[in-house]
């Protein structure tokens, strides 16, 4: 007998399946909800069914143990942003072990900031801008909150998701962008771990994406934003093509379809399986009736 599928089912194989890439700043619409944590409910809903599927559309970065923390290593060493407060204190600089010379009084929290082309961890003093607020470095920006690059001069706040990607408020999901400040300051971008507004968009149905971009599943809850495609497709390695998703399990792509007797999504000898709370109603995967 075959692994469980969570999809719902025995299937040979075995493990779950999700796919693509991220999303530019420029297509996020308006400013995202005030920083959060715990898993975010979006305005897609799940299509029911009893078991709760691994499935998100974001891969693991390469050679990443647990894919729930793959945004890990662009986070460098020393305190986690967006972190306990507690790893930060005024007596000197947890990040990079040293001291800030700031007041005694002066309230810290651990930020990424530039340093020889590299994003560091550093206890610098919070900013005032909360999430969606304008900014040029991770200065501006509250407690929790990075700098990323966004259209025209200077950047956005976003809270950071160096730990676990499902830590993102509601309405945004956890995706790699450029540091606003290396844009300007570096020899090439330096991107780091950030909760983004999610574009809720229709599965397979690219035309309400901006171009270049294809609608997938970016968190488990089934919220669904518009991003940059790879290349896999069925059984191979994520990023996936338009039209596929990404196991958490496996890494691998597979096949999205619509639960519709009239749709021919999956073609002869399979069938669209849906069954998991991480697919909008009327969709599932491709799963072998042979």
């Amino acid at each position: 007998m075959g692994d469980f599928d969570a999809a719902g089912g025995y299937e040979d194989g075995g493990g779950l399946f999700a796919g693509g890439g991220g999303e530019s700043e420029s297509t996020q619409t308006g400013g995202g909800p005030p920083p959060g944590s715990g898993s975010a409910s979006g305005t897609s809903s799940g299509s029911g069914g009893g078991v709760v599927s691994e499935d998100v559309n974001i891969p693991a970065a390469p050679e990443a143990q647990d894919p729930y923390t793959r945004f890990a290593y662009l986070c460098g060493d020393g305190c986690t942003p967006g972190g306990e407060p507690t790893e930060c204190s005024s007596d000197g600089d947890a990040g990079t072990g040293t001291g800030t010379g700031l007041p005694a009084a002066q309230t810290l929290h651990c930020q990424l900031v530039l340093d020889d082309g590299d994003a560091i961890p550093s206890c610098r003093p919070a900013g005032r801008f909360e999430a969606g607020g304008p900014c040029h470095s991770g200065a501006d920006c509250a407690a929790g909150l990075g700098c990323v690059a966004a259209d025209g001069e200077g950047g956005v706040c976003r809270q950071y998701c160096c730990g676990h990607v499902e830590s993102c408020a509601a309405g945004t999901y956890c995706d790699e962008r450029p540091m606003a400040e290396s844009v300007v300051e570096a020899s090439a971008p330096v991107p780091i771990p950030v909760c983004v507004p999610a574009m809720n968009c229709e599965l397979l149905n690219d035309s309400v994406c901006p171009t270049g971009l294809t609608c997938t599943i970016v968190r488990e809850d089934g919220t669904t934003s518009c991003v940059v495609p790879g290349e896999g497709r069925t059984g191979e390695q994520c990023p996936c093509a338009p039209g596929f998703v990404c196991s958490m399990l496996t890494n691998q792509c597979k096949q999205l379809c619509r639960i519709d007797s009239r749709a021919q999504d999956c073609g002869a000898g399979a069938k669209c399986q849906g069954g998991s709370a991480i697919y909008p109603a009327g969709f599932g995967v491709c799963v072998s009736t042979s």
